[in-house]
């Protein structure tokens, strides 16, 4: 008996040991908690929750067999008109009898109708009925160049119908290139982010912690069609660039290249073809005998030989590094138009040629 009360004295005198750290009879005062303290331990964002509200939509395409979509949406600019994803609304101009229907955080609910959309980038431009007596504002738009992995990442959309839901999460990878969804071409400098977003997020906007747009959510990565963390935003920048080509001409051209590469040189292929281990760039596996680089000289890949490597491009004078093909799709959408004459750097038989290029634009496609 004697032992176990020992023990258990022993036990005591520990807990009390750690918990009060070397003082135990010391009792400290908890420091006076100011309600601004509280808020910005706690990370609030009800005030960007709260100011961008009344911006944000919920849409639905009601057929004359019943709903056939649904997604998310905000106010691009002054005249009301409505931002989304191509891939919301554009199976609304395939119905004869189907409109396009927009939701507020309010209770009110609009016709919009499709101005135009943009398959390459997964954007699309809605005009909306709005009656005399509603009053709009557009959220504010941010800058997606100075956008960096760590920053924080704030969703405002619909998921599964449950509408004006807020999520939060970090910017978690720059530069992505995704597929659009409907053809083999890629969308470029993507936002990759752990926000949580799940079907019906398509089209809303994805925030930093000022409160201002700098993509538009359209894609998760998930083997079981829900959120997985892993969400995928079109930068604000591309859409500031598509969305008022959009407006004015009803589409947008996107600069095209004509071929086909390897996302990178791996370290086994460097072997193969004697390349040093600095060397960074991407093999070219097709040229499009009819596209923009079929006359430049640009080889492929075939059975017998390896295709070129093009290790640069340089516009204007100023020469982009060429490291992966996702950072060429990155570089063709961020700083040239069809139209352009680009220089590519290859390496072919170990030597380096500079090869001139016009820019051709993918096909249009409605």
């Amino acid at each position: 008996m004697k032992t176990k009360n020992l023990f258990i004295a022993l036990i005591l005198s520990v807990s009390l040991f750690s918990c009060t750290d070397s003082e135990p009879e010391k009792i400290i005062s908890s420091p006076e908690v100011k309600e601004s303290d509280t808020v910005n331990y706690l990370n609030d964002l009800s005030g960007i929750y709260k100011d961008a509200l009344p911006a944000i939509v919920a849409i639905r395409i009601d057929t004359f067999m019943g709903p056939s979509g649904s997604g998310s949406g905000f106010i691009w600019d002054d005249e009301g008109r409505i931002a989304t994803n191509s891939h919301v609304v554009r199976e609304a101009a395939a119905f004869l009898d189907s409109d396009i229907i927009v939701a507020f955080h309010d209770g009110y609910e609009f016709k919009a109708n499709l101005i135009a959309h943009d398959i390459y980038s997964d954007l699309a431009i809605l005009d909306v009925e709005y009656p005399d007596f509603y009053e709009y504002k557009p959220l504010s738009l941010g800058d997606s160049s100075i956008v960096n992995v760590g920053n924080q990442a704030i969703a405002i959309g619909n998921p599964f119908g449950e509408n004006f839901t807020l999520t939060s999460g970090i910017i978690s990878a720059i530069g992505r290139a995704r597929s659009d969804l409907e053809t083999n071409f890629l969308i470029g400098s993507v936002i990759q982010h752990d926000a949580s977003i799940n079907p019906g997020n398509s089209g809303g906007p994805l925030f930093n912690s000022k409160g201002e747009v700098i993509g538009i959510n359209a894609q998760i990565a998930s083997r079981s069609g829900s959120s997985s963390g892993i969400g995928f935003a079109i930068p604000i920048n591309t859409a500031k660039r598509v969305i008022p080509s959009l407006i004015s001409k009803k589409y947008y051209e996107h600069s095209l290249l004509g071929i086909g590469a390897t996302e990178k040189l791996t370290y086994e292929r460097k072997k193969q073809l004697g390349l040093k281990d600095q060397i960074l760039g991407i093999e070219v596996t097709y040229v499009d005998p009819d596209g923009p680089s079929g006359d430049s000289g640009l080889i492929g890949r075939n059975e017998n030989d390896p295709g070129d490597i093009i290790i640069s491009i340089k516009k204007d004078n100023t020469e982009f590094k060429v490291t992966s093909f996702s950072g060429l799709v990155n570089l063709l959408n961020e700083n040239t138009v069809p139209g352009d004459t680009i220089e590519l750097t290859v390496i072919r038989d170990n030597e380096n040629l500079n090869l001139n290029v016009k820019l051709g634009f993918r096909p249009l496609i409605n």
